[in-house]
């Protein structure tokens, strides 16, 4: 059944029903319903619930074209893009745009209707551009390069190359940068320069183990490109070992084009050995692994051709040429309706059919003057060589401009250039009064904190237990909490002074001050303190005592009166940008009414809060805090979670 047959099938039935009910015998007996019937149905429901819900119709278009795509159904996919990328125009919502529109070219290029996807990627680009994604805007502008490319129009591809490499570059996003690498070394491939070719690919090489720097069809290109400079360099052992890792690779994925270009590229390698026969079978194998991509079949005519060619096989081998240059789509493909050409030319005249010979001598020769111009070269490589010396070149404009000025504009510039100084350095006296203030501040924070901690009633409390102790003859747990309170004191003394501790010294700090409270009341509370095995306690450093006022209220307010055995737990986790603690207890919640508890909780949070504010402003990193209180999220639960993300001050 071909695809028009299909379509209309699929409007009747859609018309059947909605007309007629589901269990109608006519029904029954006229269709028989199969999941892909199904999922379009269920697509066309979804769209018609939509109505004039922009943003629904363009995701449920976009979702239809990409159930299409994996179908296999290009036109189908095509279509729901442009309904998709229509609306979103209409709206004028560029995230949508962007996405439609890239999508639309990517499938107008897999049926090599370049034209198409150049407008649809240009649609693309200038949304991009609009919402300022330095991600969107690089990689759509590198897939219309790589479009330039295929068509030989060398000085676009090269443009906008390097517009999206300046952009990966300048925003340090490494995001499949390597990509990016490989794309700019084929177009230089495509003008049989080598050097910068393997230049780019080589930079590729050094980042595809980098996490996000390269998909897995990135390092497949990788492989395959490294083999084809070393076929370039005529060192074909190499290219072959190169072309072996790429086949392993994706056989290991199951990756059919992968392994397609592997086959083919050996092949290429056993010609250059002057081993035909062995090349002609790796060609014909590699067709099993054959894509919907008209490139695939153009390229394996042409190559088997060479084969039959180089054979003695020249009616063969012409019998390709010819049926390769009557597909419509070779047009796309510049550099294989080159070679195509050339054979048409030679076979003719191997065969004697000179007339035909001739002509396609002709069109080979205007072809090439068009797609191997070397003005256009020459337009590239000015291009890229700008692009590597762009600060150099703007130093030396500078310099040449400063030399032509007169001297009463020298004069100006040099008085402006004393303001500037000025300004600057009046911005960098008050900066550093700011800073030397910030720390006062913070300082004086940390010392109210210390104050906090170390109350004369908190210190007499824990003195009187240990005496007790004492008392009753208990010299092991006297003296065991007397070293917690002399390492307590000491930490709380040293930290009150610094900016950063250990992690392994906060939690140590920690545990002392709950082990030293819960010796006043063992009966009281218990506690628990945990962490992930991954975390390195000694080297992760944070601003030191924010975390303890906290644990103070649950033990002091939220046990209060509890009537039951409290639990407080802390639970310490890797956040990769800060370390996150959750303090979690049983107690009785906050109560609203406790006026004498809700004046300690507030001064604790004030300080904290100040505290959080300085070290953000100064650290330009993100401080979450967040308290709840659980029975407003379970009435049957009691007690308080508190969040608290600290950020790692490592590299500050």
């Amino acid at each position: 059944m071909d695809k028009f047959t299909t379509k209309y099938l699929t409007i009747i039935f859609l018309w059947l029903f909605y007309f007629f009910p589901p269990n109608s015998v006519a029904l029954q007996l006229e269709v028989s319903m199969d999941a892909t019937d199904s999922t379009q149905i269920k697509f066309q429901k979804k769209i018609t619930e939509a109505a004039d819900d922009s943003l629904k119709l363009i995701n449920t278009h976009y979702e239809y074209g990409e159930y299409f795509n994996e179908e296999g159904n290009v036109e189908a996919s095509i279509e729901q893009f442009k309904i998709a990328l229509r609306i979103a125009r209409k709206i004028d919502d560029n995230v949508k745009v962007t996405s439609a529109g890239n999508y639309l070219a990517n499938m107008y290029a897999v049926k090599a209707d370049f034209n198409a996807s150049n407008d649809a990627y240009k649609i693309a680009l200038e949304a991009a551009e609009k919402t300022q994604d330095s991600g969107e805007i690089a990689k759509i502008s590198m897939n219309l390069a790589s479009n330039y490319n295929f068509t030989a129009e060398y000085d676009k591809a090269i443009k906008h190359g390097l517009y999206a490499l300046k952009i990966k570059e300048t925003t340090n996003n490494l995001e499949r940068i390597c990509y990016h690498y490989i794309a700019m070394g084929n177009i230089f491939r495509e003008n049989n320069n080598t050097t910068k070719w393997e230049e780019y690919v080589r930079k590729a090489y050094k980042m595809k183990d980098v996490e996000g720097c390269a998909s897995f069809s990135d390092i497949a290109k990788i492989y395959n490109s490294l083999g084809g400079i070393a076929v370039q360099k005529e060192e074909f052992e190499k290219a072959l070992l190169y072309y072996d890792s790429l086949m392993v690779l994706c056989k290991e994925a199951n990756y059919d084009q992968g392994i397609n270009t592997a086959l083919t590229n050996s092949a290429g390698v056993y010609k250059q050995f002057d081993n035909p026969q062995k090349a002609l079978t790796l060609a014909i194998e590699s067709e099993k692994y054959f894509g919907d991509n008209p490139y695939d079949t153009i390229f394996g005519n042409n190559f088997k051709a060479e084969l039959y060619q180089q054979l003695g096989q020249n009616k063969k081998a012409l019998e390709l040429a010819r049926k390769n240059i009557n597909i419509e789509e070779i047009d796309n493909y510049s550099t294989e309706k080159l070679k195509c050409l050339q054979l048409l030319y030679e076979l003719n005249f191997k065969l004697l059919n000179y007339d035909e010979a001739f002509f396609w001598n002709d069109s080979l020769r205007n072809t090439e003057k068009i797609l191997r111009d070397e003005d256009i070269r020459q337009s590239m490589e000015e291009l890229e060589t700008k692009y590597q010396t762009e600060k150099k070149e703007h130093q030396i404009e500078l310099l040449t401009t400063e030399n032509e000025l007169k001297n009463q504009r020298i004069k100006a510039g040099i008085g402006i250039v004393a303001v500037l100084l000025i300004i600057i350095i009046l911005i960098i006296y008050i900066l550093a009064i700011r800073k030397k203030q910030a720390a006062l501040v913070q300082n004086d924070l940390q010392q109210q904190v210390l104050r906090a901690q170390m109350n004369p009633h908190f210190i007499f409390n824990v003195l009187g237990s240990i005496q007790n102790f004492m008392l009753q003859n208990d010299n092991r747990k006297a003296s065991k909490f007397l070293s917690q309170f002399a390492s307590l004191t000491r930490a709380t003394l040293n930290n009150s002074v610094a900016e950063t501790i250990s992690l392994a010294d906060e939690i140590n700090m920690l545990t002392n001050y709950i082990e030293l409270e819960k010796m006043r009341s063992p009966n009281k509370f218990d506690f628990s303190i945990n962490f992930d095995e991954g975390l390195e306690l000694d080297f992760i450093q944070i601003p030191p005592m924010l975390v303890q006022p906290f644990i103070e209220n649950s033990i002091k307010h939220g046990f209060k009166n509890l009537g039951r055995a409290g639990f407080l737990s802390l639970h310490i986790s890797d956040k990769t940008e800060c370390i996150e603690f959750i303090i979690e207890d049983n107690g009785i919640g906050i109560q609203e009414k406790d006026g004498l508890m809700k004046k300690h909780q507030s001064m604790a949070l004030k300080i904290f809060e100040k505290r959080r504010k300085l070290i953000q402003q100064k650290h330009k990193k993100d401080f979450k805090f967040e308290i709840l209180n659980l029975k407003d999220t379970n009435p049957k639960l009691t007690g308080v979670r508190i969040t608290i993300n600290i950020p790692v001050l490592n590299n500050d």
